[in-house]
């Protein structure tokens, strides 16, 4: 069990009102609005990762649903529910480097009418924010939404110093009106990794991401997931 808390302040847009008039989202989309969530969440997860900082075979999945209601502050009653599933291959077991594929999925939707805006669904707000490299963060948003990444990892050298991956994301998000999926968002990249403790297994990450519209450099300790 758990309990989540979000509020925002003063929300506001480069032209007034415009926000809500471009979304044609009347939950906490006006200008100048204040939006509450408040409520208690339950969670699920199954783990086999040896290391959540590097993680080699194995499989991982997390469910939470959460509940948001007015009696613990929340402008209003709403639902929502995220399911996250990855999987680590390793290409070559018997070899001493590291030569893994992994694979990375969520879905993300709300439940029931009521969600403020800025607590939808969004691009790069997962649990961990670490979704969609090479996408700016809150580009896409809507009532649902769906990401896939896949992600290469090798090592350069043997002793694991240095090491390179390959990686490939793509999201789609619901219509301002309406459930409907209607386009497909891709994104890739490349990044190098240098070992940060040997013990633990972190690497320092510097991952080049690019989109159609957006291109960034990251730096991360550990892997993006």
């Amino acid at each position: 069990m758990g309990y989540d808390l979000d509020y925002h302040i003063d929300i506001a847009a480069d032209d007034a009102g415009r926000l809500q008039s471009f979304t044609r989202y009347q939950y906490g989309a006006a200008a100048d609005n204040n939006s509450f969530s408040s409520g208690p969440t339950v969670n699920l997860l199954y783990d086999t990762r040896n290391n959540p900082f590097n993680p080699m075979p194995g499989c991982y999945a997390n469910i939470v649903y959460r509940y948001n209601s007015r009696m613990m502050g929340s402008n209003d009653n709403w639902q929502s529910l995220y399911v996250d599933l990855r999987k680590y291959i390793s290409l070559k077991p018997n070899s001493s480097g590291k030569n893994i594929l992994a694979l990375w999925g969520y879905y993300w939707t709300t439940l029931s009418k009521g969600t403020p805006y800025l607590d939808l669904p969004s691009i790069g707000w997962d649990l961990y924010n670490r979704s969609g490299r090479g996408i700016q963060q809150n580009r896409y948003r809507g009532q649902e939404m769906i990401y896939l990444e896949s992600e290469y990892r090798r090592d350069i050298t043997r002793n694991g110093l240095l090491g390179f991956v390959l990686f490939a994301n793509a999201n789609s998000v619901t219509e301002g009106q309406g459930r409907g999926f209607r386009y497909i968002n891709p994104a890739g990249g490349a990044g190098l990794r240098i070992k940060f403790n040997k013990g633990s297994a972190t690497n320092i990450a510097f991952d080049y991401g690019m989109s159609k519209y957006h291109h960034a450099f990251t730096l991360a300790l550990g892997e993006a997931f």
